[in-house]
């Protein structure tokens, strides 16, 4: 018999907030989260100034240094999210996290790019080492939430981590419904995350995507509308806990949702301007 596969936790950090309530609160009070980025104006050549950060966001206290000096920013905030996220699921502490019946399937675009720079502005420009941290790498490397996160919450199950841009979320929701569906893990943490830095910004700005309302940021991006302009990059990090129907119902689990299916494929065409008969 086919395994089904239910949702039975959910976390995330976004503009909007820290946590899901305070995140809903702001959806339904229309709150935007785009800002105005001074930050950026020493670029030459980038038009957009709008950026939508994740506020207030500290590592936690009750955070082990030893864990966190690999961390970038990015996969401090996938570490927040899927920590209130297997709370959501009742999992804290649980040896069913640790026990090999739990896997992961993670995405973002690339790491920290803050260590990035680091890295290619001492390796490159000063043609050295020194000044370059061990860490470094583990932070900018583009599997660096999924590796944290199995570290951080000692999960010995699947490890995959998903880098294809926009759909890197996505693709690892689908990936871990597919481990669980495939009769390889009962339980999956899945998500992505992604860090708010000019060097984004620059991607699509480059191609000419993004918003240059830099005086209205609360009037920005406005997709459906005939006088949108572009896209606003922003920042966060969201986490489902994926389970196998009977499984959760056994442990009492509250359930979301059922995920009835994924797919994903390539359209073969072009790498930025995909033909939709491919999709």
């Amino acid at each position: 018999m086919r395994r089904r596969v239910v949702v039975t936790g959910m976390a995330g950090l976004s503009p909007l907030g820290g946590d899901w309530p305070t995140i809903r609160a702001g959806l339904l009070a229309k709150r935007s989260g785009v800002r105005v980025m001074p930050e950026w104006d020493g670029y030459e050549g980038l038009d957009t100034r709008l950026g939508a950060p994740v506020p207030d966001f500290a590592v936690p206290g009750h955070y082990p240094r030893k864990k966190v000096r690999s961390m970038g920013r990015v996969a401090l905030m996938a570490t927040r999210a899927t920590e209130l996220a297997l709370a959501d699921a009742g999992l804290t502490g649980s040896t069913l996290v640790t026990d090999g019946t739990t896997g992961i399937a993670y995405g973002s675009t690339s790491g920290s790019p803050p260590a990035m720079e680091i890295y290619a502005a001492t390796f490159y420009t000063k043609r050295s080492l020194k000044g370059i941290a061990g860490t470094d790498y583990l932070q900018f490397m583009s599997h660096t939430c999924a590796a944290n996160l199995a570290q951080f919450f000692g999960i010995t199950g699947r490890v995959m981590p998903t880098c294809s841009a926009c759909t890197a979320g996505s693709q690892g929701i689908g990936y871990a419904y597919e481990a669980i569906v495939g009769g390889r893990q009962n339980l999956m943490v899945a998500g992505g995350a992604e860090e708010l830095h000019a060097v984004n910004a620059a991607v699509f700005d480059i191609m000419f995507a993004t918003s240059t309302r830099n005086t209205e940021p609360e009037r920005t991006p406005r997709p459906f509308d005939r006088a949108r302009d572009g896209l606003v990059v922003g920042e966060g990090a969201g986490t489902l806990v994926l389970e196998e129907l009977e499984h959760a119902r056994a442990r009492g689990a509250r359930i979301y949702a059922e995920v009835a299916g994924f797919g994903t494929n390539g359209d073969g065409t072009h790498i930025t301007n995909p033909d939709v008969r491919g999709m």
